[in-house]
């Protein structure tokens, strides 16, 4: 990723097989979706690079249909772009995405936080706790998805859908982003730890401590991404 508005010049590229696992399921569509979608966030297929729709089929062991589902899907969540001549872009990574996106997190996360604070019950609650927990343990390379479900398990006990939703959307349009983050062990620990804290807030029913919490949370994987954007 480069400074704000400066984007990684796109090529063409075949599917690196190194990081294919071939489908074998009943439900293609979705397996190609999980599968491509997972390739694009960690950057097993280059932002701004680009590929033919036969080729990925193909290497993925597919039919051409299934897959175009899967990767309207994907177009749908702003990670590539499709063509009239059956070419996959990936969508590039930039700066003023970041910073657009967390404009807005660093609105909602806390606000959700809060009212989760006021709202979970206590079964929700003993949910992101065991979650906090869990993300202790976990290696960095597997923390996005844990990260992920602690998170949810706050905003979606704020006990409002529209937010939930919103959040849902805005959290994937970050999950790439936040890749590049918990792909460190030292960042990835610290995460961890800020959700025990985080959890801590929520149990006592601390709606401003909690609020605070996550907006510093959010503040600091922000502050990150922008050093890795300068390096």
């Amino acid at each position: 990723m480069t400074p704000r508005d400066t984007r990684m010049a796109p090529r063409d590229q075949d599917l690196p097989h190194t990081h294919v696992r071939a489908i074998r399921t009943s439900t293609k569509a979705n397996a190609v979706y999980q599968e491509v979608r997972r390739l694009i966030i960690e950057g097993g297929l280059e932002p701004g690079s680009t590929l033919n729709q036969e080729v990925l089929a193909s290497d993925l062991g597919l039919s051409v249909t299934p897959l175009r589902e899967a990767l309207r899907g994907l177009e749908a969540e702003g990670l590539l772009r499709l063509s009239a001549h059956r070419t996959i872009t990936i969508t590039p990574l930039t700066l003023s995405e970041v910073e657009d996106l967390y404009a807005v997190r660093l609105r909602l996360d806390p606000w959700a936080a809060g009212l989760a604070a006021q709202h979970a019950s206590d079964e929700a609650l003993e949910n992101a706790a065991r979650l906090a927990a869990a993300t202790i343990e976990t290696s960095a390379g597997e923390a996005l998805g844990l990260n992920r479900e602690f998170h949810r398990a706050v905003y979606s006990a704020a006990g409002n859908e529209v937010l939930t939703k919103t959040l849902d959307q805005l959290w994937t349009q970050t999950d790439r982003y936040r890749f590049i983050l918990l792909s460190d062990d030292d960042d990835a620990q610290e995460a961890a730890l800020e959700h025990l804290e985080i959890t801590k807030a929520l149990q006592s029913r601390d709606r401003a401590g909690v609020a605070k919490l996550t907006k510093d949370h959010v503040e600091r994987a922000l502050a990150l991404i922008r050093q890795v954007a300068g390096d």
